[in-house]
């Protein structure tokens, strides 16, 4: 990948899909931003463009990261996948992000919610009792 696509791939990801300001932004024609656009769409290097959403102002003041840690051996019994089991809780609504990731805890997700009893019944009744799901760490985004 050269620089000009990395360029592009810099202003999708920062929110920029508007090709005219791309072509202003990076000084170049207005036909090479399409054609690069394109290209990159048809590789699967973009996957799809999506609306950035203040979920503050939609009614979810609260965010939380949360450090899941995973009985891998309760996993491999019900047949599950640690990414399996990401998806499932990338599938709820409220989880905004996930990654499975190394050190104490095995996956962390970012969630939302309206207020702490909100956040309560997620972690409860969504997070914690999923097969596999050992323990949760909460902490909790300020500002």
């Amino acid at each position: 990948m050269d620089e000009a696509s990395e360029d592009l791939l810099g202003l999708v990801d920062s929110g920029t899909v508007k090709y005219t300001e791309i072509s202003r932004k990076l000084n170049l024609p207005l036909s090479t931003v399409h054609f690069r656009m394109k290209k990159l769409e048809n590789d699967g290097t973009i996957m799809h463009y999506r609306g950035e959403i203040d979920w503050k102002k939609a009614g979810f003041p609260i965010a939380a990261y949360v450090f899941i840690t995973i009985d891998v051996d309760l996993l491999k019994k019900i047949k599950k996948s640690q990414d399996q089991l990401l998806r499932e809780l990338m599938d709820i609504i409220y989880v905004r992000e996930g990654a499975l990731i190394t050190g104490d805890a095995d996956m962390l997700i970012k969630i939302i919610a309206r207020s702490s009893e909100h956040l309560k019944e997620l972690l409860l009744s969504y997070i914690d009792s999923k097969a596999g799901v050992v323990r949760t760490k909460t902490m909790l985004v300020l500002g």
